[in-house]
């Protein structure tokens, strides 16, 4: 008899196409257990594409029916599901993209990929308080160096080399998409607003420096304007800083503020 745990472990692997399953150890009914056994490894391998082409709708019309179709049969081959919910299948997409040919030779496709991704993130994310500017106008000018912000858990950063907003918003407009080239904008921040919608702008490079301190170091205010003060004039730092600062209160994305 066969122990329990050896029978699901070769199941899986006749349902992931490693090895076949036994005809002895199926129960022989109305459909032949071989046409069963298919039924299985197929229905597994079109789910999966399904939680794909659910996930980046933008990115299969991008691609188109031939090329998508590649990608799925390589990505469900190479990278099968780990998680219990098809909601993080496609997690490692976008890096399989940008290393695996033909898809490596645009960069665009892995951003679009990541763009697509990050969107889902947002969404998904929790919830947290959202501060007015009032929250911060009232803290002392001596705490202002120490204040660190705290965010919605929503808020994302995606850097692009590549115009890939913009080809993802012709294609989800149902217009034709720009010819691929370089971006104009460093990068793009997504989040969830209170109405739960998903929003993303372009950020210049000057808001991304003080994203990047906020946000990925949980650098507080001084840090904040020292690393602006490496690339503009002293003088401007600290309206650059605030402007910053007061654009992410109105939009809503922070959650918290410290001085400690």
């Amino acid at each position: 008899m066969i122990a329990l745990r050896d029978l699901e472990h070769t199941f899986l692997g006749h349902v992931l196409g490693r090895e076949g399953f036994p005809r002895a150890l199926c129960a022989q009914g109305i459909v032949d257990s071989d046409v069963g056994l298919a039924i299985y490894a197929n229905a597994y391998n079109s789910r999966l594409r399904e939680a794909l082409e659910s996930d980046h709708p933008i990115l299969s019309a991008y691609l188109g029916d031939s090329l998508w179709t590649d990608f799925c049969t390589r990505f469900v081959e190479e990278c099968p599901s780990r998680v219990r919910s098809l909601r993080y299948f496609g997690e490692r997409a976008p890096a399989w993209l940008a290393r695996n040919a033909p898809f490596s030779a645009h960069p665009l496709i892995a951003e679009l990929s990541a763009f697509e991704r990050l969107l889902l993130d947002a969404f998904d994310a929790g919830d947290a308080p959202r501060l007015p500017w009032s929250v911060i106008q009232q803290r002392k000018v001596d705490a202002w160096p120490r204040l660190l912000l705290k965010f919605h858990p929503s808020v994302r950063i995606l850097e692009t080399a590549c115009n890939t907003v913009e080809v993802w918003q012709a294609l989800k407009n149902k217009k034709d998409p720009p010819a691929a080239t370089g971006s104009s904008v460093p990068a793009h921040l997504l989040w969830r607003d209170q109405e739960r919608i998903t929003r993303f702008r372009p950020v210049d490079a000057i808001e991304l420096t003080a994203l990047q301190v906020s946000l990925n170091e949980s650098g507080d205010f001084a840090l904040l304007c020292e690393r602006l003060a490496q690339s503009n004039p002293a003088d401007q730092v600290p309206e650059l800083a605030i402007n910053c600062l007061r654009q992410w209160f109105e939009e809503g994305i922070v959650a918290a503020v410290s001085d400690d």
